[in-house]
């Protein structure tokens, strides 16, 4: 089940979050657990780690109640907003640490290779199935369990800003 929202936040909402994502936001350097190196190839992207009840975090959450009808009762702490170099696909799974994602797409351009891909089959022999393009504004919810990645653009340097909750635990 995959569930897809435009329009996820409201207009000056929206523009709040893109001005912290792009200006104000201090990103941590972020590795696959699965590993002891830390090296490019381990190296999914950066991650701003929401604050414990922070003006952000709350606007996610009600946003992401709102418009997938669900009630969350917790989420990881791992969750937050990344900034990713589309210069790789990385597929992997979230399911060590929530039961579904809901990725909310902050900034970037509006493109076909800048978005989602899902895979059909095990971790380490998947084939790409599925793919939702990039948009601002724009959700995605998922199960957790489900092999993912950033789409790899063969546009050099290009970034995209997105945010991850991993819900741990939810109602709908």
């Amino acid at each position: 089940m995959i569930k897809i929202v435009d329009n996820f936040f409201e207009e000056k909402d929206l523009r709040e979050i893109q001005h912290f994502s792009l200006n104000s936001a201090y990103y941590t350097p972020c590795f696959f657990e699965h590993t002891t190196e830390k090296n490019q190839e381990n190296h999914y992207g950066n991650r701003w780690y929401f604050p414990e009840k922070s003006k952000f975090l709350n606007l996610f959450l009600n946003q992401a109640e709102n418009k997938f009808k669900i009630k969350i009762k917790e989420i990881h702490p791992t969750s937050g907003i990344d900034q990713r170099n589309l210069n790789h696909f990385k597929p992997h799974t979230d399911d060590l640490c929530a039961k579904v994602n809901v990725l909310i797409m902050i900034s970037g351009p509006t493109a076909v290779t800048n978005g989602t891909v899902f895979y059909h089959g095990k971790l380490n022999q998947c084939e790409l199935d599925i793919h939702v393009g990039f948009r601002e504004n724009r959700a995605i919810m998922f199960p957790s369990t489900w092999v993912h990645s950033q789409h790899k653009s063969n546009v050099s340097n290009l970034k995209r800003y997105t945010s991850t909750l991993f819900i741990k635990d939810y109602e709908e």
